[in-house]
């Protein structure tokens, strides 16, 4: 079973996950690439049909028009979901990010709102894994939309690590909180990174981008 550390940096026990909960994501999962395959092909032909039908529609179809266009704006949109998918699907390819592009684009997954400064640092992290992350940590303790839909951020750095602090208004309330919360944690875990979790809260490490033609001793 995955493990991460409560803020006393100890094994958690607030977050007991669900074998049986973790073991039914990992057989979605085991779906995931030739669905991306199917999927990738219908959107292909439909975008070459919408296109046809473009062409065909005259000057004085305009409602006709406008339909088309607004079909073509949606199929670029789940084609642009569906690339960050299978971007997501592959193997973590860790890259220069800075850090607050990747967590404005987090944020807009859950129509979260940001709170707090972030200084431009950048990371060095797989932006797919981290999206998808911080996405899963923001949704979890933004609360509900009455409320706003908000959290707080502290950002910090030691030269060789910077430290997200994630603060919410509610603890974490998804019905699978714990079994995300364990995903996560290995997502984190395997990009040298460190997630810790309060009752309101996330601490998430992770490394730094280093200067060109550094090593580290």
């Amino acid at each position: 079973m995955i493990e991460h550390v409560d803020e006393g940096n100890v094994p958690c026990t607030r977050h007991g996950a669900s074998e049986d909960k973790l073991l039914a994501y990992a057989a979605v999962g085991t779906r995931i690439s030739g669905f991306h395959h199917d999927a990738a092909s219908k959107l292909q032909s439909l975008v070459m049909a919408l296109d046809e039908i473009s062409e065909l529609i005259g000057e004085e179809e305009s409602e006709l028009r406008t339909a088309t266009e607004t079909a073509q704006t949606a199929v670029r949109q789940l084609h642009a979901q569906l690339s960050a998918n299978r971007a997501l699907a592959k193997g973590p390819q860790p890259t220069r990010t800075l850090l607050p592009e990747l967590l404005q684009r987090a944020a807009e997954r859950h129509a979260v709102k940001l709170r707090g400064e972030v200084h431009s640092y950048e990371v060095m992290v797989a932006p797919p894994s981290m999206t998808h992350v911080f996405a899963m940590l923001f949704d979890m303790l933004a609360g509900p939309p009455a409320q706003g839909r908000a959290i707080e951020l502290s950002v910090a750095s030691d030269g060789d690590r910077v430290t997200i602090t994630v603060t919410g208004t509610v603890e974490a309330t998804h019905p699978n909180a714990n079994e995300l919360i364990m995903v996560a944690a290995y997502m984190v875990g395997r990009e040298d990174g460190i997630l810790r979790c309060g009752p309101k809260r996330f601490v998430v490490e992770l490394p730094v981008a280093q200067p060109s033609g550094f090593v580290r001793t």
